[in-house]
């Protein structure tokens, strides 16, 4: 399923409501950074118009989201499915200058440039891209590493590693160092 365009004017001015699910593969970027396409990502978007004291009016929408989708663990590299929610309110604007001119200005909000066409499923893939993990792990994950690194030094030392009795092959390079 993918999403049609919303006029963000009229959606804020009428104050509607708009709702859904989607999968992680209506979301390409997202789903490339998945190990599974299992999962679903339920949203809600709200606009309203706010008068302001000298009666102008402003512009929100306010979009939640949650889902339940599977990663690649950090430490072990199997899969893991994690559960990522998240709120959002976004003041609009008229254009991409009034953006970056206010933008500094208003720490409450994140600011989105108004348009007839909005790309709503954008926003979305956006949001929850952001809201995954960094290094995702499992609670009580063991990551593989040290038994591997333990099990491949053994191995060496039967397969013919350095030993006291044998050089180091770093040795002979010593003599190409210049002395002062």
């Amino acid at each position: 399923m993918t999403l049609p365009p919303v006029d963000t004017h009229d959606f804020t001015r009428l104050g509607e409501s708009a709702s859904g699910r989607l999968t992680p593969d209506a979301l390409p970027r997202l789903s490339s950074m998945l190990v599974s396409s299992d999962g679903e990502l339920d949203w809600q978007l709200d606009g309203r118009s706010d008068l302001r004291a000298d009666g102008s009016r402003e512009s929100f929408m306010d979009l939640r989201f949650t889902a339940s989708l599977t990663v690649q663990c950090a430490r072990c590299l199997e899969p893991l499915e994690i559960a990522i929610a998240d709120r959002h309110t976004y003041r609009l604007v008229g254009s991409e200058t009034q953006a970056e001119r206010e933008d500094a200005d208003d720490e409450e909000h994140d600011l989105l440039v108004s348009s007839r066409r909005f790309d709503l499923a954008g926003l979305i893939e956006d949001e929850a891209i952001m809201a995954l993990p960094s290094a995702p792990h499992h609670p009580n994950c063991q990551a593989p590493l040290a038994d591997d690194a333990q099990n491949a030094e053994s191995n060496q030392e039967g397969e013919g590693a350095a030993s006291p009795d044998k050089p180091s092959p770093f040795a002979s390079l010593a003599s190409l160092r210049t002395r002062r």
